[in-house]
């Protein structure tokens, strides 16, 4: 049986248990994003993080504890505030931290440093840069969500370089990026 764990607050993924720390409607496990989750090693094949690992306080001890909970290749799913852009910052202000492409190079073994003290591995499967974020109400997004916004996300997610290029150097013309979505693979 393969186990798939949701901890986005919208996010309803087909076949996966929702996690949340509160009780609500569709939760099936109460538990709080933290190294301590209630799930034995090596038992969960999928997760999915919508922008929840963006409210964490501590981002390396809650990853340390996705990859011991996570089998050898499962992929973990990932949606975050990017760092390039104000209105990312400013609309959620329970964002501890704002992420770029390079952020979880850290945890990968091709690119981490000596002094990385984490265990935890993984691999950067997939990383893609997005003008505009979810959100309940779309008026006055039209430029934002439309030809421009497509426009751009297929030139800046053309290859990895194209988006070290939009991350750095061309962001600000068109006032950030505000998601990046992440695939990781565990690797053990």
């Amino acid at each position: 049986m393969m186990v798939r764990l949701d901890f986005g607050g919208r996010a309803r993924r087909p076949r996966a248990l929702r996690v949340d720390r509160v009780p609500r409607e569709g939760v099936h496990i109460l538990a709080d994003l933290r190294p301590d989750l209630p799930f034995r090693d090596e038992s969960v094949d999928e997760v999915f993080l919508d922008r929840t690992l963006a409210h964490v306080d501590d981002f390396v001890g809650t990853l340390e504890e996705l990859w011991r909970i996570c089998k050898p290749g499962a992929l973990i799913h990932l949606r975050l505030p990017h760092g390039s852009s104000s209105w990312a910052v400013a609309r959620d202000p329970r964002h501890s931290r704002h992420y770029a492409l390079e952020t979880f190079n850290y945890f990968d073994p091709r690119y981490r440093s000596e002094e990385c003290g984490s265990k935890a591995a993984f691999r950067v499967e997939q990383c893609r840069l997005h003008v505009a974020g979810a959100r309940s109400q779309a008026r006055g997004l039209a430029l934002a969500r439309g030809l421009f916004a497509t426009a751009i996300e297929r030139l800046a997610n053309q290859s990895r370089g194209m988006q070290y290029r939009w991350e750095r150097w061309l962001a600000p013309l068109i006032g950030g990026f505000e998601e990046l979505s992440v695939v990781l693979s565990v690797l053990k």
